[in-house]
């Protein structure tokens, strides 16, 4: 036999014999391997250092609360620098008369708000007797700012009494000025964002008017926020809640002048807003004070009533309300009302106890203090 055949036989024989290999010895070799890898995986875990579990630092606080100082924010219904406030402050050589007897008050707070019912505008005349035309002197300015006030709506009836040309006046003059208008933008140029930050809290302020001129609610404009479509609306706090600020606050320019009770359109307004993000609705047009209501826990003031106005003709006219708002992290815990009276065509002074007493009761309320969790 070749060689060749020799070496085929051998791997023959040698095949049928690993074949018939007793099947108990491959079993045993299996579990031996197998307890060796597992002392093997034993050995590198006893070996390899261990990792300690997460845990919460001494200091932990939870998430929920932030645990800062309290924020105040102040609240006030219509500022007109027009007409007989105009004169009133030119004749004193004060541009910060209307403000003496209650801009303490405002300082104090980190956050002061209302709604400027006047354009500036560095031409023309800034008293017309009876006018409806607005025409503030930009000196006037002074005043808001030694007042203390951080943000104004600029989204009203008036806005446009000056044209486009002192809309972007008034918001310049506004900026320039360190105060934040919202609810109007500028014809061209970038738009100013109207959040202000206060213990690492960003509150935004977002304003709307029933109408961009003083025609009754005919007119609008692209340069002037209206409250026609509550999905703007809607859309607008959306955009900014959790984005740009973490508390809003809505203001609008609306209602039935002279009149204590808010309209259908008032009531649908705030709301929606509400029901979109916002925390509280803020109101001014009217010139009288009306309700205040809680919607959902939150609260909406329908108007503020006047500031700083020349309406001496009525109680109601010369009577106002402000706003005291505390917020601790993002939630109220304190809102204290505070009346105010105006005298001599421009100055508000505070109610005593009595006077406010008498005015809160006109909107149904016995008590001053409407929230105090401190």
């Amino acid at each position: 036999m070749s060689k060749l055949g020799n070496k085929n036989l051998r791997n023959a024989e040698f095949n049928s014999a690993s074949q018939q290999r007793d099947p108990e010895s491959s079993s045993g070799l299996r579990v031996l391997i197998l307890l060796s890898l597992i002392v093997i995986v034993i050995v590198i875990l006893t070996v390899l250092p261990k990792t300690k579990k997460a845990q919460a630092p001494t200091d932990y606080q939870s998430t929920t609360t932030y645990n800062l100082k309290p924020t105040t924010l102040f609240f006030a219904g219509d500022i007109m620098l027009s007409r007989n406030v105009h004169d009133k402050m030119a004749d004193n050589s004060d541009f910060s008369l209307p403000f003496q007897n209650v801009k303490n008050e405002i300082n104090a707070a980190d956050i002061s708000f209302a709604n400027l019912e006047s354009p500036f505008n560095d031409k023309g005349l800034h008293f017309v007797p009876n006018s409806l035309v607005f025409n503030a002197d930009p000196q006037s300015v002074a005043g808001l700012k030694a007042a203390g006030f951080d943000v104004l709506s600029t989204a009203n009836n008036h806005a446009l009494d000056q044209g486009l040309k002192g809309l972007n006046f008034t918001i310049d003059h506004l900026v320039d000025n360190g105060i934040i208008p919202t609810g109007t933008s500028r014809s061209e140029g970038d738009a100013v964002l109207p959040v202000i930050k206060s213990q690492d809290i960003l509150y935004g302020f977002l304003s709307y008017t029933y109408s961009a001129l003083n025609d009754g609610g005919q007119s609008s404009s692209p340069y002037v926020d209206t409250m026609g479509d509550l999905k703007s609306l809607q859309q607008d706090i959306w955009a900014h809640r959790g984005h740009t600020a973490d508390v809003i606050i809505v203001s609008m320019h609306a209602g039935t002048e002279y009149t204590r009770t808010p309209t259908e359109q008032q009531i649908a307004f705030a709301h929606a807003a509400i029901d979109a993000g916002a925390e509280m609705v803020i109101g001014h047009h009217p010139h009288w004070i009306q309700s205040v209501e809680q919607y959902k826990g939150k609260w909406i003031f329908y108007s503020l009533g006047n500031f700083v106005f020349d309406q001496m003709w009525s109680a109601e006219t010369r009577e106002g309300l402000t706003i005291t708002m505390t917020m601790t992290d993002d939630h109220i815990t304190k809102i204290e009302l505070r009346p105010v009276i105006i005298e001599n065509y421009c100055c508000p002074r505070w109610a005593n106890e009595e006077e406010s007493l008498a005015i809160l009761k006109k909107i149904n309320l016995t008590s001053s203090i409407l929230v105090n969790n401190n």
